[in-house]
């Protein structure tokens, strides 16, 4: 399908739905990614591509429910590719077939190799995201006010993208010995008392997100606990309306 981009002036923009099935970008069809890496670098084309059409704030609500489906496709890629060259290898020694311990432990090697490999796609993917949205302009000539909101996926590739997001944001981007915290995107933390509060779930989430913002400010904090509007809506449909990274807008915790 095909998309037609009008001009507005702020956005909460649907990337999950985008994404899915693909998607047809500049008269060139876009087929939905195989793997997490293709997620970021089609990621980066559709944020440009979109942002560029409006004014103001441009949201992406819950980017960590949104990669987590990508995160498990190259998970299943990277276990496999190692679990067959490991199987190659035994057999080449002749140790094939292989014993039910050996093939457990090729099993864990495996594992162990995917997570990995997954989790350094997710922290040069955020990375390389932080670079274009802080230096490359839009065709209006602007930086795009990109906001990511996050923090209530608690499967385990959400779980990764909230921790590689947060780690390289507190990493800061630049030359070694001059590296800063960038300003895009807006990052906005999404706070469940009964996810992320003391002794739940998730707590590991908000821990991790307030050493973050001790050391690059951010993220910001929208509560789904207290009783504000979103926090009402929250609690009647499930269902979260993101802000656009704006302190003036976010409840505190």
């Amino acid at each position: 399908r095909s998309a037609r981009l009008d001009t507005y002036n702020c956005c909460l923009f649907d990337v999950k739905s985008v994404l899915a099935g693909g998607f047809e970008l500049g008269n060139i069809k876009y087929t939905e990614p195989t793997t997490l890496a293709i997620c970021f670098n089609v990621l980066g084309d559709i944020i440009m591509a979109a942002a560029s059409q409006q004014y103001g704030g441009f949201t992406l609500p819950e980017i960590d429910k949104v990669l987590a489906p990508y995160a498990q496709k190259s998970y299943g890629k990277y276990y496999q590719e190692c679990l067959q060259n490991s199987l190659d290898i035994a057999e080449s020694l002749g140790q094939f077939p292989l014993l039910d311990m050996q093939e457990r432990s090729l099993e864990n090697k495996a594992h162990e190799y995917a997570l990995n490999k997954v989790r350094r796609d997710f922290e040069q993917g955020f990375q390389a995201l932080e670079y274009k949205l802080n230096t490359v302009g839009s065709s209006r000539g602007d930086y795009p006010f990109v906001t990511f909101t996050f923090g209530l996926g608690v499967e385990p590739f959400e779980r990764m993208a909230t921790k590689a997001m947060l780690k390289v944001r507190a990493g800061g981007q630049g030359a070694p010995g001059f590296k800063k915290a960038v300003l895009f995107p807006k990052l906005v933390f999404l706070y469940d008392e009964n996810i992320h509060g003391e002794n739940k779930e998730a707590e590991e989430l908000f821990d991790a997100a307030i050493e973050c913002s001790s050391k690059a400010q951010y993220p910001d904090y929208l509560s789904l606990s207290g009783p504000d509007y979103v926090s009402s809506m929250y609690k009647k449909y499930g269902r979260v309306v993101s802000p656009m990274g704006c302190r003036a807008f976010l409840s505190p915790y």
